[in-house]
């Protein structure tokens, strides 16, 4: 591919990318506004596949969870403290936020998730049991890093992976999982789509200075 070409594909990616990412805000910003809207969207899209992920993770109620790029309509949080995580939702748009925080009240969920502004790339994970990172989260390689660095051994990491017609325009999970040595788990999710979850271990010195302690 020409250097022509390459830009030209790249700099429609960004417009689609662009697009898409809009499109699915003015979606969720409806769902904001209108309960009854919000409640059919979290049963089509969201409720089976969180419960799935809830899962694979091993998460319990009462733990620190953060999901990054939470959006308008917060569903993975809310379905996350509905679950009984204390959660923490990350947007870097304030303005988004305001619906958020509009959304949390309607659900009945705004005292168990605290909203915050910022930046995967300069937020502090320390402390948190798992982190959930929405598919538009960019970039997603330098964020997945700073999660890694931050969490402690034995915290969950969950991707969720484009579908099939969005994969050019997304890196699939697979892409930063199979290069963070880590322990991966898939789940198939509906119409095409998976999660991974990924689960940091403790590092091999430290793991062999454990066992001789135990011995």
């Amino acid at each position: 591919m020409s250097t022509e070409a390459a830009y030209a594909f790249g700099t429609a990616k960004l417009s689609f990318d662009k697009i898409f990412l809009n499109f699915i805000k003015r979606l969720e910003t409806i769902g904001s506004a209108w309960p009854f809207f919000a409640r059919a969207y979290y049963r089509l899209f969201y409720k089976k596949m969180l419960q799935s992920e809830i899962k694979a993770s091993g998460i319990k109620p009462g733990m620190q969870v953060m999901h990054v790029g939470c959006g308008p309509l917060p569903m993975t949080a809310m379905g996350l403290a509905g679950f009984g995580a204390r959660v923490t939702a990350v947007d870097q748009d304030a303005g988004t936020l305001g619906w958020a925080g509009r959304a949390l009240e309607k659900s009945g969920t705004k005292d168990r998730v605290s909203l915050v502004a910022g930046c995967g790339t300069n937020l502090d994970f320390t402390g948190f049991d798992a982190v959930w990172l929405s598919l538009h989260v960019r970039p997603m390689g330098p964020v997945l890093n700073r999660v890694m660095e931050h969490v402690s051994p034995g915290s969950r990491i969950v991707f969720r992976d484009p579908r099939d017609y969005l994969c050019s325009y997304y890196p699939g999970a697979d892409n930063f999982s199979d290069k963070c040595g880590c322990k991966s788990l898939r789940v198939k999710q509906m119409l095409g789509k998976k999660s991974v979850v990924l689960i940091k271990e403790m590092p091999a010195e430290k793991n062999t200075q454990e066992l001789e302690k135990r011995t």
